[in-house]
């Protein structure tokens, strides 16, 4: 396969290139208060404001965060609770045994405080130490008697708890696990996405790019048909044409200038959808630039299908919701398994002397509550309890079954999607070689399309063909233009479609970051 000399598409590109200056002037703004943008500015721009990378950021910082709170979950934490003060003072009814009830007043406060220190047990377990100390301070008013009783006491306590899942899954391992595959899932989609965002980039760049060169051809085509109209005025007037071939010009005139306000709004229409797309706002004054030049560089198919299925994000997503769906399985299937749990506690309690004074200070009753603390026989306990399933009418097995089903629905994909793959990366291969090819043959084709217009034009002055033998050749110039143009965009976009589908840059032979 030949390639286009790469010196004819650079004094081509002098003239395509002109494209940002001529938007400028268009829009009768000053150029130097222009943003121009090439390619590569319009990606980073992209990257850094658009609004499909806003939300990946998001999502992959809630990914993130997710995880740091599975791994942090294994770690010990500590509480404290405090209900400082619980005051009240009621009445209350208080029955008396063959007489009529009295009414008391009784007051009450109280100190609650309290620090538990947790650890997760690898095997879903928790160990937990508790300290609580409450000093209450009561009163009670006798009505029969008129006296107020009053009592302040102290207590402590120190409990040691185990709490241990036995027969069932172990939640905390699964939950971490699941928070590994989200994060690496949004890891490989953000770069999935950002491949997307440079292709949807670059296409809306070269469109926006092919909008004001049609622009462009548009207005000189406007501007050749009035030099060729007022040419064949003066020839008819002086005789030397019909009045039928001069006033056919005018219809082309009419036609050129219909064709410029249609490209003047297709322009406008896709410079906004450009500056959305990449994050900008709709009155930033930006215009975009490019050339025409390129190295051709071989491409080797197996190589290209090899990296294909080994760096394709798709896959190991895909993956990776095989192993969510078998963990979703085993949640599923232990609903109605057998389960226990095993719980145990020690606990240190002491209690102040309720014969002490009311207004016996604090520092006394803590000491008082400790000394019974140590003197105090220990609490303990321990618990074991069974759970068996014994008859649910085949809920559990109908849910266990569906689940089953889409874990075989997600490997029947994965495989589909490897053929895909395959499918996709021979057809974007051919697409760029061809893409290629096309590029040399529009050049061609439109500096022919030049020189015979260029010719047309002279024989038109000199009176050897008519004004409809010069609409067709300026047609067809005006064809070979839009067409080498694209022709580039399509082999520009093939190209990065090649990267995106491969995660490898064969032009650098190296891979895509």
């Amino acid at each position: 396969m030949r390639f286009p000399n790469t010196a004819r598409l650079g004094a081509l590109a002098g003239k395509i290139t002109a494209a940002g200056l001529a938007f400028a002037i268009f829009f009768g703004s000053d150029a130097s208060a222009q943003q121009v943008l090439t390619l590569q500015d319009a990606i980073d721009i992209a990257f850094e404001k658009s609004y499909d990378m806003k939300i990946l950021r998001l999502e992959l910082v809630q990914s993130e965060q997710n995880l740091v709170a599975a791994r942090n979950s294994f770690k010990t934490s500590v509480g404290l609770s405090l209900d400082s003060p619980r005051w009240q003072e009621s009445v209350s009814q208080v029955r008396v045994p063959n007489a009529l009830p009295v009414y008391n007043s009784i007051g009450s406060m109280s100190f609650n405080g309290g620090m538990t220190i947790t650890q997760p047990l690898p095997t879903d377990g928790r160990l937990s130490l508790e300290s609580r100390f409450r000093q209450n301070r009561e009163t009670t008013y006798l009505v029969s008697s008129e006296e107020t009783l009053k009592r302040s006491d102290f207590l402590s306590s120190l409990t040691l708890r185990l709490t241990q899942p036995l027969f069932t899954i172990n939640r905390i391992q699964l939950d971490l696990r699941d928070a590994e595959l989200r994060y690496e899932n949004s890891v490989r989609s953000r770069t999935r996405r950002q491949l997307d965002i440079i292709y949807e980039v670059s296409q809306s760049f070269y469109t926006l790019y092919q909008q004001i060169r049609s622009y462009e051809i548009s207005r000189d085509d406007v501007e050749q048909q009035k030099k060729t109209t007022a040419t064949a005025k003066q020839k008819f007037e002086a005789g030397l044409i019909a009045e039928v071939q001069y006033l056919q010009m005018e219809v082309d005139l009419a036609e050129a200038n219909d064709r410029l306000v249609s490209a003047e709004a297709a322009m406008k229409r896709q410079m906004d959808s450009f500056k959305q797309l990449i994050g900008l706002e709709s009155n930033d004054d930006i215009s975009v630039k490019t050339d025409f030049s390129y190295t051709h560089f071989d491409i080797d198919l197996d190589k290209a299908i090899a990296e294909g299925l080994k760096n394709r994000s798709e896959l190991r997503e895909n993956e990776i919701v095989i192993e969510q769906q078998k963990i979703s399985l085993k949640e599923i299937d232990a609903q109605n398994a057998i389960s226990g749990q095993l719980s145990a506690f020690y606990d240190f309690t002491g209690v102040s002397d309720s014969n002490l004074d009311y207004n016996t200070g604090y520092y006394e009753l803590f000491d008082s509550s400790w000394d019974d603390l140590r003197r105090r026989p220990r609490n303990r306990g321990i618990t074991f309890s069974l759970n068996v399933p014994v008859w649910d009418w085949g809920v559990n097995r109908a849910r266990v079954k569906a689940g089953e089903a889409r874990l075989r629905n997600a490997e029947h994909s994965l495989e589909e999607m490897k053929k895909t793959i395959v499918r996709n990366i021979n057809d974007v291969v051919t697409r760029v070689r061809d893409a290629e090819s096309r590029i040399e043959i529009s050049q061609r084709r439109q500096e022919l399309a030049q020189k015979t217009f260029d010719i047309s034009l002279e024989r038109f002055n000199i009176g050897e063909i008519t004004a409809d033998q010069l609409a067709l050749d300026r047609t067809r110039l005006n064809n070979a233009k839009l067409a080498f143009l694209t022709a580039y965009m399509n082999y520009q976009l093939a190209v990065e479609d090649l990267k995106r589908n491969t995660l490898w840059d064969f032009q650098t032979n190296s891979p895509v970051q």
